[in-house]
C-alpha cells in the first residue's frame, strides 16, 4: 500500500509540475543539475554542485554555477552547512557567493513522510559592478520516501532582502525528485 501511495504522489507531481510549467505567461525555463555529496565521517560530508539553467523558452543560456560546500551534523535532527557558488552570467554579470544554513530535519522511522526547514543567509557579489546582494532564505520541504533510489518532494521558498531594500522579494514553489546513486553517495 505504502508503494502505491508513493508512485500515486510522483504521478501527481509529476502531472503538477506540467500543469504549472504550461501555466506559465512568461518565459519558460529550465534548470538542470546535479550534486555529488560524499560522507567524509559520521559528521562531516562535503558537496559540490554544478547547475545550468536556460530561458527563452528553453533556447538561450541564462547561467550556471558551481558549489562547494562542507556540512556538519550536530545530531540527527540539526545541521550546518557553509557553501561558495560562482555563478557565470548573461552579459558577464558573474557573481560569487557564501552561505551559511541551519538545516532541522524531521522525520520518523517507519514513516515515509519527512519534514525539512532550512534558514540560510547568504552574501552574494556581482563581479563588474561589485553592487551586493544579501538575503535571508526560509524554505520548507516535504519529502516521501518512495524507494531506496528515489524521493518525490514539495517546497516552498521566501527571499527578504537586505541592502537597504529590506523586503521580501521571491517567492518560490518547486516540486522535483531526489536520486540516490549509492550508500555513500546522495
Amino acid at each position: 500500500m505504502r508503494r502505491i501511495c508513493g508512485w500515486v504522489l510522483l504521478l501527481l507531481s509529476l502531472n503538477l509540475m506540467w500543469a504549472e510549467l504550461y501555466s506559465q505567461n512568461r518565459d519558460t525555463e529550465l534548470w538542470t543539475g546535479g550534486a555529488f555529496n560524499l560522507r567524509i565521517n559520521k559528521r562531516l560530508s562535503g558537496e559540490i554542485e554544478q547547475q545550468l539553467r536556460l530561458n527563452d523558452t528553453l533556447k538561450s543560456f541564462k547561467s550556471t554555477f558551481t558549489g562547494l560546500g562542507l556540512r556538519y551534523r550536530i545530531n540527527k535532527y540539526l545541521n550546518i552547512k557553509g557553501n561558495y557558488r560562482y555563478s557565470v552570467r548573461q552579459k558577464k554579470n558573474n557573481r560569487s557567493r557564501l552561505s551559511m544554513d541551519i538545516n532541522v530535519n524531521i522525520r520518523k522511522k517507519k514513516f515515509p513522510l519527512r519534514a525539512g526547514y532550512r534558514l540560510r543567509i547568504q552574501d552574494e557579489k556581482e563581479q563588474n559592478s561589485g553592487q551586493k546582494f544579501t538575503y535571508l532564505r526560509n524554505k520548507a520541504k516535504l519529502e516521501y520516501n518512495l524507494s531506496n533510489w528515489v524521493d518525490p518532494y514539495v517546497s516552498g521558498e521566501i527571499y527578504y532582502r537586505f541592502n537597504q531594500k529590506n523586503e521580501s522579494r521571491t517567492f518560490r514553489f518547486t516540486i522535483g525528485l531526489d536520486w540516490k546513486v549509492s550508500k555513500r553517495i546522495d
